[in-house]
């Protein structure tokens, strides 16, 4: 879908009216409040996690800069990985954002794996579920943190870049996000992989190991275990916290951007890896290919196995046709 069309559905829907309304409690940020509400919000300094080996926490978080209307920049730690990170409720900057990673990362625009997350805020009860109030985005040590709930407007470059199918959005439950997307603010999200499904297929080694593994329902903290070896504290009350607020404090920053950047980082790992050959104790070896780069219909192609037995004339008639058998 055209960049500008997914804008178009936003802007003449209700998505950035309710907040122009104030249907949700929320109006645009006036940017003098956002900026000494946010300058004023926590700690320059946070950090949400123990110290780790060798004294280096797992994660934690430095202000950059606090004093602009329109955007504020921080530092954002992963054990020894630091993650720039820009929050912003204001189209104009999700503009620089984006033509950034363009024009300083060209060599990587034909495959580029951007880690995506969204949050909401939860309901504890069963009704309607709140619509998207943030969207993060990480690539390589880059992440945007959007308002896209208390926006100004959605940017045609924001759509462009979600629908632009040389890049793979990457996540824990990516599909069930880029649907919300979808479906609140008329964002297509054009080329996704399923964390899980990925590194089901890259860790494992026998069929059966492959079709029962847990890895392709877990979430964001066990993968990360399970593929960098590193520990992602994922705090429940910063999880159910009030991501619609106009002002969003440093620790939903750094939770925010971890979600990201992990998996981001998930991804990378994996798609460095050889695809593996699986074993099948009843057929021997049989090996699956998953082509990260090659279209879906290309690689359900690659993964249908030909049958070892082969029919004793080498083909059937049928209405005087051949006929060959798959299995």
């Amino acid at each position: 879908m055209a960049g500008g069309s997914a804008v178009q559905k936003v802007q003449n829907g209700s998505s950035v009216q309710k907040v122009q309304n104030g249907l949700s409690g929320l109006s645009i940020a006036d940017p003098k409040k956002w900026s000494d509400q946010m300058s004023s919000n926590s700690s320059t300094n946070g950090s949400n996690s123990q110290n780790g080996g060798d004294n280096v926490p797992l994660s934690s978080i430095k202000v950059v800069d606090k004093t602009k209307s329109t955007h504020h920049e921080y530092t954002v730690y992963f054990h020894k990985d630091k993650i720039q990170t820009t929050v912003t409720h204001t189209a104009s900057v999700v503009d620089r954002w984006i033509a950034s990673i363009y024009s300083d990362f060209p060599s990587k625009l034909n495959n580029l794996v951007v880690g995506l997350d969204i949050e909401w805020r939860r309901i504890r009860d069963n009704s309607t579920r709140n619509p998207v109030a943030v969207l993060q985005l990480c690539t390589l040590k880059r992440c945007l943190i959007f308002q896209i709930l208390c926006c100004d407007h959605i940017p045609d470059s924001l759509a462009d870049f979600l629908g632009n199918e040389k890049f793979t959005f990457v996540g824990a439950g990516i599909d069930g996000d880029a649907h919300k997307l979808w479906t609140d603010h008329g964002l297509n999200v054009a080329r996704t992989e399923e964390l899980g499904s990925l590194a089901a297929f890259k860790l494992t080694t026998t069929v059966k190991e492959y079709r029962e593994s847990w890895l392709y329902k877990d979430g964001l903290r066990n993968l990360s275990n399970a593929v960098l070896s590193q520990e992602l504290r994922k705090r429940r009350d910063i999880q159910l916290s009030h991501w619609d607020n106009g002002f969003l404090t440093d620790n939903q920053v750094e939770y925010a951007c971890l979600d990201a950047y992990v998996s981001f980082k998930i991804c990378v790992n994996l798609m460095g890896r050889s695809n593996p050959v699986h074993t099948d104790d009843r057929r021997g070896e049989r090996r699956f290919y998953k082509d990260f780069n090659a279209p879906k219909k290309d690689v359900e192609e690659e993964t249908k196995q030909v049958s070892d037995k082969k029919q004793a004339n080498g083909s059937s008639k049928t209405n005087g046709t051949k006929s060959n058998k798959r299995v």
